[in-house]
C-alpha cells in the first residue's frame, strides 16, 4: 500500500513538473501518441490538441529552427543511434510567444533498425538561454568597453603629442607673419612710384603672397587642434572649461554650420533674456551637433524640419512630465525636435544604452555620451517620440546668476609687452622652442626645464629673478600638477600659467596668480593671459 502511495505521488510530482514526455511517430510533421498533462504549461496546447492531430510537434518548432532539428532527427535515426540530443531549440507556444527547450529523446527500431518512434522528455530552457545571452551581452560590452577605454588612453596620448607639435607650428606661424609684418611695414615706409625698382615691387608682393600662406597654416592648424578637441571629448579626456554660457548665443553661432552640415531645414526660436547656465562650450555644441544630426537622418530623403528652441520655462506641454522643474528663470530649457520617422518603444527604452544604435553605421557622440554630458552639467533629458510622429528632446539645465561669457567678449590684447625671466617647463623640445620664441617677443627673457623636478631645483637657485612659469601638465618625472602644488607652498608670489592639451587627472582649482591656457596656443592668447596675470 505504502508503495503504491510511493508510485502515485511519484507520478503526480512528474506530470505536473517541468518535464513533458513526448511519444512521436517517426512520419511527416511528427504526429503525437503521448505527453504528458504538463505539455500545456510549455507549449500552451493541452494534450488532447496534440493527440487529435490539431497541431503537430513540427508545427510547433520555430522556422528558424525546424531544418536543424530535422537534420538532427535524420542525422541519429541513419547512425543506428539508440538515443540523441538536440542542442536547444525554440518552439512558439499558442499565444506566440517564444521558449527554448532541451531535448533527449531515444527511438524506437522495428525489426529492420528502421526508426518507428521516438520517445523522450523536453524541459523549458529558456531562463538559462537568456541567462546565457545576457552573460554573453554583458561581457561583449565589457569588451566594448575596455576597447573604448584602450582607444581612449591612446587617443590621449596621441593627442597629447599632436597638441604639443601643433602648438610649435602655430607658435612659429605667429613668429613668422609678424616678420612678415615688420619687413612689409619697412618696405611701405618708401612710397613706391613709376622709379621704384622691378625688384622691390616684386620682393613686397612675394611677401604678400607668404603672409597669406601663413594665414592659410594658422588656420589649418587650428582647425587640426578644432578636431583633437573633439576627439578628446568623445573619449572623456578633454579639458573642460566651465563658465557662464547663453545657450541661445551657442545655439544661434552653430545654426549656420548646422544647415550646411545636415542638408535640412534647421530652425531657431530663441525666448528673450534667456539666463546663462553654467557649462562648457564645447561640450554643449557637440550636445546639440549630435541631436540635430539624429533628427536629420530620421528626416531621411523627405522634406522636414529639425527645430531648435531655447527657453527658461518648462511649456505646459511637458508640465506632466516627472521630474521636470516648472520654475521660471531658474531652468534653460534647450529643446530639439525633428518631424522624421519616430521611434518605436523598443528603441525609446533602448535608446540610451551604451553601444546602441539604430544606424547602419553609428556616428556621432552617441545618445548614452549625451546623457552623460547632460548628467555632468547637472541637467536632465527628457524624450518623446512615435513611429510616424516625429522626435522631441528636451534638455533642462539650472541657470545661474553670473553673466554670461561670449566669445566676442573674450580679451584681445595685441600690444602689450612684459618683461623678466620667464620659466619653460615642457617636455617636448618644439614647445619649449616656440614658447621661447613667444616670449621673447614679448619682452622676456627665457630659461627652460624639461620636467617639474629640474624646474624647482632652477627655483631654488633663482626664485627671485623669475617673473612668471609657463608649466605643461603632462610630463615625465614630475608633472606639472605636482610641481604647481610644491610652487604654491615654496614661491607663493609667483605667477604661473598651466598648460595642457587634454585632461590627464582631476580638475585644477587654480588661484589669483595662476592661469590655464590650453596647447595649441596663439601669441595673441599667450599675451592675453599674461596680460592678465601682470594686471
Amino acid at each position: 500500500m505504502n508503495a503504491q502511495i510511493t508510485d502515485e505521488l511519484a507520478r503526480e510530482v512528474f506530470i505536473h513538473g517541468p518535464v513533458v514526455v513526448f511519444r512521436w511517430r517517426n512520419e511527416p510533421g511528427w504526429p503525437v501518441e503521448l505527453c504528458t498533462p504538463n505539455v500545456l504549461e510549455i507549449f500552451g496546447y493541452s494534450a488532447a490538441d496534440f493527440l487529435r492531430g490539431t497541431i503537430a510537434y513540427a508545427d510547433c518548432i520555430h522556422p528558424d529552427d525546424l531544418q536543424r532539428v530535422q537534420h538532427e532527427v535524420v542525422r541519429a535515426s541513419d547512425s543506428r543511434a539508440l538515443a540523441f540530443e538536440h542542442e536547444p531549440y525554440r518552439i512558439r507556444r499558442a499565444d506566440g510567444s517564444v521558449r527554448w527547450l532541451y531535448d533527449f529523446t531515444r527511438i524506437q527500431r522495428d525489426e529492420r533498425g528502421d526508426a518507428t518512434h521516438y520517445f523522450g522528455y523536453v524541459i523549458d530552457v529558456t531562463a538559462r538561454i537568456q541567462a546565457q545571452e545576457e552573460k554573453r551581452e554583458l561581457e561583449r560590452q565589457l569588451l566594448q568597453a575596455q576597447k573604448l577605454e584602450s582607444l581612449g588612453l591612446l587617443a590621449g596620448g596621441v593627442a597629447h603629442d599632436f597638441n604639443n607639435l601643433l602648438t610649435g607650428i602655430l607658435g612659429q606661424t605667429n613668429l613668422a607673419q609678424l616678420a612678415i609684418l615688420r619687413a612689409m611695414s619697412s618696405s611701405a615706409s618708401t612710397v613706391p612710384g613709376p622709379d621704384t625698382p622691378s625688384t622691390t615691387r616684386s620682393s613686397s608682393d612675394e611677401s604678400l603672397a607668404i603672409a597669406e600662406h601663413l594665414r592659410e597654416i594658422e588656420t589649418l592648424t587650428l582647425r587640426a587642434a578644432e578636431l583633437t578637441r573633439q576627439l578628446l571629448a568623445y573619449t572623456g579626456q578633454g579639458q573642460q572649461v566651465v563658465e557662464p554660457l547663453d545657450l541661445g548665443e551657442l545655439a544661434g553661432s552653430m545654426l549656420g554650420m548646422l544647415r550646411v552640415l545636415v542638408g535640412k531645414n534647421v530652425t531657431l526660436d530663441l525666448a528673450p533674456e534667456l539666463p546663462p547656465v553654467r557649462g562648457d562650450r564645447t561640450q554643449l555644441q557637440q550636445i546639440v551637433m549630435n541631436l540635430v544630426t539624429n533628427g536629420a537622418d530620421a528626416l531621411g530623403e523627405t522634406s522636414g524640419t529639425v527645430r531648435i528652441s531655447v527657453r527658461d520655462e518648462v511649456g505646459a506641454r511637458w508640465s506632466d512630465e516627472p521630474g521636470l522643474p516648472s520654475t521660471r528663470g531658474t531652468h534653460v530649457v534647450l529643446e530639439i525636435e525633428d518631424d522624421g520617422c519616430g521611434m518605436e518603444e523598443e528603441a525609446r527604452t533602448r535608446l540610451f544604452e551604451p553601444f546602441f544604435t539604430t544606424k547602419e553605421r553609428g556616428r556621432g557622440l552617441g545618445l548614452a555620451a549625451v546623457l552623460g554630458i547632460v548628467r555632468g552639467h547637472d541637467g536632465e533629458i527628457r524624450l518623446r517620440s512615435e513611429p510616424g510622429r516625429g522626435t522631441r528632446f528636451l534638455l533642462v539645465f539650472p541657470a545661474c546668476s553670473e553673466p554670461a561669457v561670449r566669445p566676442a567678449q573674450r580679451p584681445i590684447a595685441r600690444t602689450w609687452r612684459g618683461e623678466g625671466l620667464a620659466l619653460v617647463v615642457d617636455d617636448e623640445p618644439a614647445v619649449r622652442q616656440a614658447a621661447c620664441a613667444m616670449l621673447v617677443h614679448l619682452g622676456f627673457t627665457t630659461v627652460v626645464a624639461e620636467h617639474g623636478a629640474a624646474a624647482l631645483a632652477m627655483l631654488e637657485e633663482r626664485s627671485e629673478s623669475v617673473s612668471v612659469v609657463l608649466l605643461d601638465r603632462a610630463m615625465p618625472v614630475m608633472n606639472g600638477a605636482e610641481t604647481l602644488r610644491v610652487v604654491r607652498e615654496r614661491h607663493p608670489a609667483l605667477r604661473v600659467v598651466m598648460t595642457s592639451g587634454f585632461d590627464v587627472g582631476a580638475p585644477l582649482a587654480l588661484g589669483p596668480r595662476e592661469r590655464f591656457l590650453a596647447k595649441p596656443f596663439r601669441l595673441a592668447e599667450l599675451r592675453a593671459v599674461l596680460r592678465e596675470l601682470f594686471d
